[in-house]
């Protein structure tokens, strides 16, 4: 069996995939306690049920449906605007929030975008060691490795 570089071995847990969604979300905390009103655009209760529980909800399964059919991650982030739109909207129709307002739209593509992609992370890793499960083992909960030699 080959070496993977470790460069190049996307389960990896240290991958750009996990990393990158797992900063946008501490610096995304950090910079709501600075300006909260500012960049939520609605209260912090009317934020945390559509933004964070229907929206966050809604996806973490597009992640895992976006990873189960085996599409490239570009049409998560795809599936992610538009997503933030309607989340956006729902504020806007319900809570009376501005439904052009650039900072919230951009803090709700963030957070759905990192949400999703552990949930499309979380499924393939689930596939990677269901479907080639001679060739790759678990390592954590969002990540695979390659089998050592002589495991099983």
């Amino acid at each position: 069996m080959t070496a993977i570089h470790p460069a190049r071995d996307p389960g990896r847990i240290t991958s750009p995939m996990l990393l990158g969604p797992a900063i946008a979300l501490v610096v995304l905390v950090a910079t709501l306690f600075v300006w909260p009103e500012e960049l939520i655009g609605a209260s912090l209760a009317d934020f945390l049920l559509v933004t964070l529980f229907l929206g966050g909800g809604a996806a973490w399964l597009t992640g895992k449906a976006v990873a189960r059919s085996w599409d490239p991650y570009l049409h998560l982030l795809v599936y992610c605007a538009l997503l933030a739109c309607a989340v956006r909207f729902c504020h806007f129709a319900l809570f009376q929030a501005t439904l052009f307002d650039p900072e919230p739209l951009a803090v709700e593509f963030v957070l759905l975008a990192s949400i999703a992609t552990l949930g499309f992370r979380a499924m393939r890793q689930r596939q990677m060691t269901v479907q080639y499960g001679w060739m790759y083992e678990r390592h954590g909960s969002v990540a695979w490795r390659p089998r050592k030699l002589g495991s099983s």
